[in-house]
């Protein structure tokens, strides 16, 4: 199973552009803070590379911008190229399913334009299969009835 469940920040505005068949597509880099701090006590992020397609790259870019929230549901897709003689590896997360990640004043607090449709869900996603809403998740407890093996 190839699945990618990410909540992080948009590190600039998503770039939106229409192939030569004229399906839509959409580029973003999302900022994912780690789970752990580093021993001088600073958080540090990692910075994933994604893409979406169709009305799903058209919803982010026209409704996401640098710095907003986003939850997604993807896959891992990973890229072999030559360069120069090198071989180089590339991963990039295909978007499948996006969300909002705050709510709407939270997004206003940042003096961004926000213009977000009232569900603030793209109409395909099942997100809340993945995400219950409750962000302190690490706090509830699992009991070994709950694992299927």
């Amino acid at each position: 199973m190839n699945l990618v469940v990410l909540n992080g920040r948009l590190v600039r505005d998503p770039e939106l552009k229409f192939g030569q068949s004229g399906k839509a597509y959409s580029r973003f880099s999302i900022a994912v803070d780690r789970p752990f701090q580093t021993s001088t006590d600073s958080q540090t992020a990692d910075f994933i590379n994604c893409v979406a397609f169709g009305k799903t790259a058209e919803f982010i870019g026209e409704y996401f911008r640098k710095g907003r929230k986003i939850l997604l549901k993807g896959s891992l897709q990973m890229n072999q190229y030559e360069s120069e003689g090198k071989k180089l590896t590339t991963y990039v997360v295909i978007a499948e399913n996006v969300e909002f990640g705050e709510a709407k004043a939270n997004a206003n607090a940042g003096g961004n334009d926000y213009k977000a449709p009232s569900n603030a869900v793209m109409e395909t996603s099942n997100f809340e299969e993945f995400h219950s809403g409750d962000d302190n998740i690490e706090s509830a407890p699992v009991t070994d009835d709950e694992f299927p093996f």
